[in-house]
């Protein structure tokens, strides 16, 4: 009888099982064997540059299309899985044994996939990054980590690979530092990618430079270590010295490159600044544990809701300080949609940085928001869950804008332009009513156009009627007007589309005089007046002077108050007003008219 095993089938079998087990233990030897390589170090301004040439890079070619890199970056979790761990001490690292990894990163680090912000298209080409200003982009196949330590002194870096799983922790020269870094505590500086000189950006023709910087981020300006931030300065033709900036913030799908308006104020020398929206937090903030992908009531109510979006932004500004001539006094936030969410929100909750502000078709109370809410849940937390903000405040209040000017109405912003359609039905009528009404009653400067344009309907400015500059010089260290009730205002309704007037405006043929205004210890005066457009040669409005820097009466205090021609003339209005519980001053039922009227207010 013949042994089972010697069987001509089994025999076979058995053959197979030596081949395959033979293979399975030459591919994991392989892999072993495997390893980062070409490890190098670069500590800049409290940023620890550290690149190495990745292990069977996924894209080695220098030339790719955008949408091959997104393809590739869309595949790089599934097998096998490749991932590189990034290894910091203060001595040498003879063994990663008994240490904690500071990153643990993909491949396709060195090449930047959020750049063109929107769905990438087939012309758009890949960009890699630039580490150090003046060099070329790094090589395909390089990996990428940017480190911001805790605190200075000398560190040891090593990086190793792990494929499924199976971390090949050999050292040696090429994965590990010859010689320990010198760091400094610090949050980095921006990397100038490129410069490009075109003939028109953004409509403003004449030859604008623009400049395309990389920071890596870390708290407290992202919830992230070294999360790469695409910024764009552009400067007109003809920068003002010292130029002021206008933030620009996209709308949804939008980029660095467009979908927030216009370049506003480029022909009165305005630097533009602009970047990415990542994540989609409405450009406000977003909740500290959001990158670990656990998103759950507990989890979220443990932690809270930071405004990393904002920081960084203005982190970056005082950065641009220090390279340009930058009049931070006369600094302005723009946007539409989501940008037109975000630069109100902006420009109310950081007023001593904002000037002014313009929006279109922005969100203002996101609770409200009839398609946009899940937006907002998916980086607040579901209203339910009662999130926090960091200052304690529940994260649906604080981002609420009428919520936030009732609550604080001692702050005081600059005037905010915005616009808002009766018949959007995606960003939501009510809750734009809700944010006029709170301006109105907190006597805050506004401007307020609506209309049947949808979703596009567009801001406008004073004075002119247009849409791109403002002629009046606004500044956060200088008083102005709030003006309230105007009689030629029209009427917005009570919240449904149906009431009210279809179109209309508030404030729209109102304007101030700056070169003039007087806001001493004793008195405070300014030049009101219609525009030539206005529908009447004269009206009646509420002022309230506003950021007042010297003038500032007591509550309860009782000033005097005359209307005149400017310009000399018998007085037209005089009176006494009392100053409220804040120390703020308001004339009511104030006579304006297209000849210009002088205020004055005296203790």
């Amino acid at each position: 009888m013949r042994h089972p095993m010697r069987h001509p089938k089994c025999v076979a079998r058995a053959r197979l099982l030596v081949v395959f087990f033979g293979l399975w233990f030459a591919v994991q030897a392989a892999a072993e064997e495997k390893q980062a390589g070409r490890l190098q170090a670069r500590h800049v301004a409290g940023q620890t540059f550290l690149t190495w040439s990745e292990v069977d890079p996924p894209l080695a070619a220098e030339a790719v299309p955008m949408t091959e890199l997104t393809k590739v970056a869309g595949r790089r979790d599934s097998r096998p899985k490749v991932r590189y761990r990034v290894y910091r001490s203060e001595r040498p690292i003879e063994s990663v044994e008994n240490l904690k990894p500071i990153a643990e990163l993909p491949p396709l680090t060195g090449w930047n996939l959020d750049y063109y912000g929107g769905e990438a298209r087939p012309a758009q080409p890949a960009l890699r990054y630039v580490v150090e200003e003046g060099e070329g982009p790094l090589p395909p196949g390089t990996g990428l980590c940017v480190y911001n330590p805790s605190r200075a002194g000398e560190a040891h870096y090593a990086v190793t690979v792990s494929i499924d799983g199976k971390e090949n922790t050999a050292l040696g020269r090429g994965n590990t530092l010859k010689e320990p870094v010198r760091e400094a505590v610090g949050q980095g500086l921006p990397v100038l990618q490129r410069v490009e000189r075109p003939k028109e950006f953004m409509y403003v023709a004449g030859g604008p430079t623009l400049y395309y910087f990389v920071r890596w981020e870390s708290p407290p300006n992202c919830a992230l270590q070294g999360k790469p931030y695409d910024y764009l300065v552009a400067f007109p033709p003809k920068p003002a010295r010292p130029a002021p900036v206008g933030i620009h913030l996209h709308c949804w799908g939008g980029s660095l490159n467009g979908g927030y308006g216009w370049w506003y104020n480029a022909e009165k020398g305005h630097v533009l600044l602009a970047s990415n929206q990542v994540p989609y937090d409405w450009w406000t903030g977003y909740h500290e544990r959001y990158w670990e992908g656990r998103r759950d009531q507990k989890t979220w109510q443990e932690g809270t809701v930071r405004p990393y979006t904002q920081r960084r932004l203005l982190s970056f500004l005082d950065w641009m300080t220090t390279r340009w001539e930058i009049d931070l006094a006369r600094t302005h936030v723009a946007g539409s949609s989501m940008g037109g969410a975000g630069a109100p929100m902006m420009a109310i909750r950081c007023p001593e940085r904002i000037a002014w502000g313009v929006s279109w078709v922005g969100v203002h109370i996101p609770a409200q928001s009839p398609q946009f809410k899940g937006s907002y849940a998916g980086v607040f937390g579901e209203p339910e869950w009662n999130v926090r903000f960091e200052d304690g405040t529940p994260v649906w209040d604080y981002f609420n804008d009428a919520w936030y000017l009732r609550k604080y109405p001692e702050k005081e912003i600059g005037l905010v332009t915005f616009s808002n359609g009766k018949n959007d039905g995606g960003i939501g009528w009510p809750q734009a009513v809700e944010f006029f009404r709170a301006l109105q009653e907190t006597h805050r400067p506004h401007v307020f156009v609506w209309g049947q344009g949808g979703h596009g309907q567009r801001a406008l400015m004073p004075v002119t009627l247009e849409e791109r500059v403002i002629p009046i010089d606004l500044r956060t260290d200088q008083s102005l007007p709030a003006l309230t009730r105007c009689s030629l205002d029209d009427r917005p309704g009570n919240g449904r589309p149906a009431d009210g007037d279809p179109q209309g405006q508030a404030n729209l043929y109102l304007f101030w005089q700056t070169k003039d205004l007087v806001d001493r210890p004793d008195r405070w005066e300014i030049t009101l007046g219609l525009i030539a457009k206005a529908p009447k040669d004269e009206c009646t409005v509420d002022v309230t002077p506003r950021r007042l820097q010297q003038f500032k009466p007591r509550p309860g205090q009782t000033v005097r108050w005359t209307n005149a021609p400017l310009g000399g003339g018998p007085t037209v209005q005089q009176g006494e007003a009392k100053a409220d519980r804040l120390g703020l001053v308001t004339l009511e039922k104030v006579r304006v008219g297209k000849a210009t009227n002088r205020i004055q207010i005296v203790r």
